[in-house]
């Protein structure tokens, strides 16, 4: 397969002046004002979306043989969920999905096809910190009476049954699948526990996961998770879940995909109509741009369709999906000192509490041990509406955590993901009765439209390892269909 000329590297990271002549349109939230008649090309494969899922489904479908694949991108940039950004001179972090577990085999095999290096993550050799209710704790204090452990390992057997009633990949299949889809968390919790930690350890793999509260996801959505991520210690070890990240970021990956793709991609193109009537090809429209093919990959979460217009409208069961998805939107900043100062008090970085405005935090400082860096997370809507804002409120609910040092960052950078134009959230916490009433459409193709995007993957949705296991499925999907229509060759025999 031969690919096109690269894109720069700087244009797919931070937005491009051109690409692809004419084609490339700066289009804001509201979108681009339309001058003239669109113009029309024609792709045998249309990709809507250049995150992880998308452009890995238009490569698998190039190496699959398909001739002529555009994926359109709303952003000025490459990476949909993940985004590099440099806090210090040759030091980039995530502002969006780090990292890797090495349980993640697909993305883990994709970055070795593409040359990116994984780095470890520092070892947590000190204390973390807790602080709940006020009180904090470090390394050495007592967080759970016997009577909460206890409880808290009925708490976890029970999620474990339930979650191994789940086939995998189809929750809403389940016997009991609406039964348990009629119950918040918050409910189950309060019909189950009687002890504060009891509780809480699971609240907090709630928070961490989705970025919501226990009365905001449905039961069934919490245990899918457990089955989907292989258990729920998996989602609950919050302090040990940064394995390994990925050599220059995350969004490496992306940009790497997207050079190879060339002028294929088509950033600043937000999508806003697809015609799919039998009788002809269909029809992909952004505001400028008209696209005739013969299939759709619609990448992205569901509830991010709704921006698009579809003739025809979509079955019900489709669009009561795109319609009650809901999307949590993340905040994470990086917070960066001369030096690691916590590691001098035994702290290994790691902190978790509530009462503040970031309720995770952990040590990001990069191997070489300069400059110190700390990463949090926060609920973006309970921050300032200013970007000096949000840094006080942020440093000063690291001074709860590790001192009055924490006032003395040299740096921040942050990523409020409320505030993206093109993407609802980060995570999906669905609430009770979506799940199991609208989730057999999540994967399942509308005439020549088919889905991607982490959240169809039946393994670790939500997480990237998901939007390249999807990728790949949705390309195998489109490519069995192409060539049982005689499109693209079978694969030769091997031996």
């Amino acid at each position: 397969m031969k690919l096109r000329p690269p894109l720069t590297r700087r244009a797919l990271l931070r937005g491009a002046a051109g690409i692809g002549g004419s084609l490339l349109f700066g289009c804001g939230r509201g979108g681009c004002a339309r001058s003239g008649p669109l113009e029309k090309r024609t792709a045998d494969i249309v990709v809507i979306g250049a995150g992880l899922s998308g452009l890995v489904a238009a490569r698998e479908l190039l190496k699959a043989g398909v001739g002529s694949v555009v994926v359109l991108e709303a952003r000025n940039r490459v990476g949909g969920l993940t985004i590099s950004q440099e806090v210090s001179q040759g030091v980039m972090v995530d502002g969006g999905g780090a990292w890797v577990s090495p349980k993640h085999t697909r993305i883990l095999a994709l970055a070795e096809e593409l040359g990116v290096g994984t780095v470890d993550a520092a070892e947590s050799e000190g204390n973390p910190v807790f602080l709940f209710e006020s009180v904090r704790v470090a390394g050495t204090g007592r967080l759970f009476t016997r009577a909460e452990a206890r409880e808290l390992r009925q708490l976890r057997d029970k999620l474990e049954a339930m979650a191994a009633e789940l086939p995998a990949g189809a929750p809403w299949d389940a016997p009991r699948a609406a039964e348990y889809d009629r119950v918040s968390m918050f409910n189950w919790l309060s019909d189950n526990s009687s002890t504060v930690w009891g509780r809480r350890d699971i609240e907090l793999a709630i928070d961490w996961t989705f970025g919501c509260q226990p009365h905001d996801i449905s039961l069934l959505r919490f245990v899918a998770a457990v089955k989907s991520v292989g258990g729920l210690e998996r989602l609950m070890a919050i302090s040990d879940s940064q394995d390994v990240s990925l050599s220059g970021g995350s969004q490496m990956l992306s940009v790497k995909m997207a050079e190879m793709l060339g002028d294929r991609v088509l950033l600043g193109s937000p999508v806003t109509r697809i015609v799919d009537h039998p009788t002809g090809p269909v029809r992909v429209e952004t505001e400028r741009l008209a696209i005739e093919c013969g299939r759709v990959i619609v990448a992205m979460m569901p509830a991010d369709a709704r921006r698009i217009d579809f003739e025809p409208k979509l079955p019900e069961l489709k669009a009561g999906l795109i319609k009650n998805w809901k999307g949590s939107p993340d905040y994470k900043a990086h917070i960066v000192y001369k030096t690691p100062f916590w590691r001098n008090s035994r702290l290994n970085g790691t902190a978790v509490g509530d009462g503040v405005v970031v309720d995770f935090i952990f040590d990001s400082t990069p191997a070489s041990g300069t400059p110190g860096v700390l990463v949090a997370f926060g609920a973006g809507e309970e921050l300032p509406a200013t970007a000096e804002g949000r840094k006080e409120v942020v440093t000063q609910s690291l001074v709860s955590f590790f001192g009055e040092e924490a006032l003395d960052a040299i740096h921040f950078v942050e990523m409020d993901w409320l505030g993206e134009d093109w993407s609802t959230g980060c995570a999906s916490p669905l609430g009770p009765g979506v799940l199991s009433k609208y989730g057999p459409a999540l994967r399942q193709p509308v005439g020549r439209i088919h889905w991607g995007g982490s959240d169809t993957s039946a393994e670790f949705d939500g997480f990237m390892e998901g939007a390249v296991r999807a990728g790949e499925r949705v390309a195998s999907e489109v490519a069995v269909i192409l060539r049982e229509n005689g499109v693209i060759p079978a694969p030769a025999k091997s031996g």
